[in-house]
């Protein structure tokens, strides 16, 4: 059965975004089906729920800050190009690029959702010490259920269940601050077979553009 590697390459967002909104989690949703051949949604919260990645020029001393030095233009569609910030990936750890490692039989769509996450309110409070636990759960709960149980899983994409996952990780890792949404369908690779795709669209003050690699093995 294939496994399936996505890997944050890249990612471009509006210069002139205000420092104020200029600090990033992404909340990321995979569609697929599983071994069991059922559909399902994996997510992934990026770098993670007790960290974000820092990108206002006023904190470049930070740890976590990874704002490149120049500026791109970055053009989608129609019109002139935007101005845009982008990541320094190198100042970014292997294990924060990494955005899922999964194994199933075929998968379907990823979805990105970018957070400002320049703000606390009662849901930050909350991730502060059920962050961690629900990392960890979350998503993965049907993985420890044994196969012989006669559960009722789910024989959909999109159905509730997998929304509310969605809408617990948002709520908990920016609330409701996003900056940018976007999605792409995905196709079969070949085994070592590498694909360099992106999502980009328009969002809050501008373009913003979200570069990932996608990696097939079977076995």
């Amino acid at each position: 059965m294939p496994l399936y590697e996505f890997t944050l390459t890249d990612f471009l967002f509006p210069a002139d975004l205000p420092d104020n909104k200029a600090n990033f989690r992404f909340v990321v949703d995979l569609r697929f089906i599983n071994h069991r051949s059922q559909f399902a949604t994996e997510h992934a919260v990026m770098p993670s729920l007790d960290t974000f990645w820092e990108c206002d020029t006023g904190r470049s001393g930070k740890p976590n800050y990874v704002r490149s030095a120049g500026e791109e233009n970055l053009k989608v569609g129609e019109g002139s190009p935007d101005r845009c910030g982008r990541f320094e990936m190198e100042a970014i750890d292997d294990w924060d690029k990494l955005i899922l490692l999964v194994r199933g039989k075929r998968i379907h769509s990823i979805q990105f959702k970018v957070f400002d996450v320049d703000r606390r309110d009662a849901w930050d409070k909350i991730k502060d010490f059920l962050g961690g636990i629900v990392e960890a759960v979350i998503g993965r709960i049907k993985g420890t259920i044994p196969e012989s149980l006669p559960l009722n899983l789910p024989e959909s994409l999109g159905g509730a269940a997998d929304d509310l996952q969605s809408f617990l990780l948002k709520k908990i890792a920016g609330g409701d601050a996003i900056l940018f949404r976007g999605s792409t369908p995905l196709g079969e690779l070949t085994d070592g077979e590498k694909a360099r795709l992106t999502v980009h669209g328009r969002g809050t003050g501008g373009t913003y553009m979200i570069g990932f690699d996608l990696t097939q093995r079977d076995g």
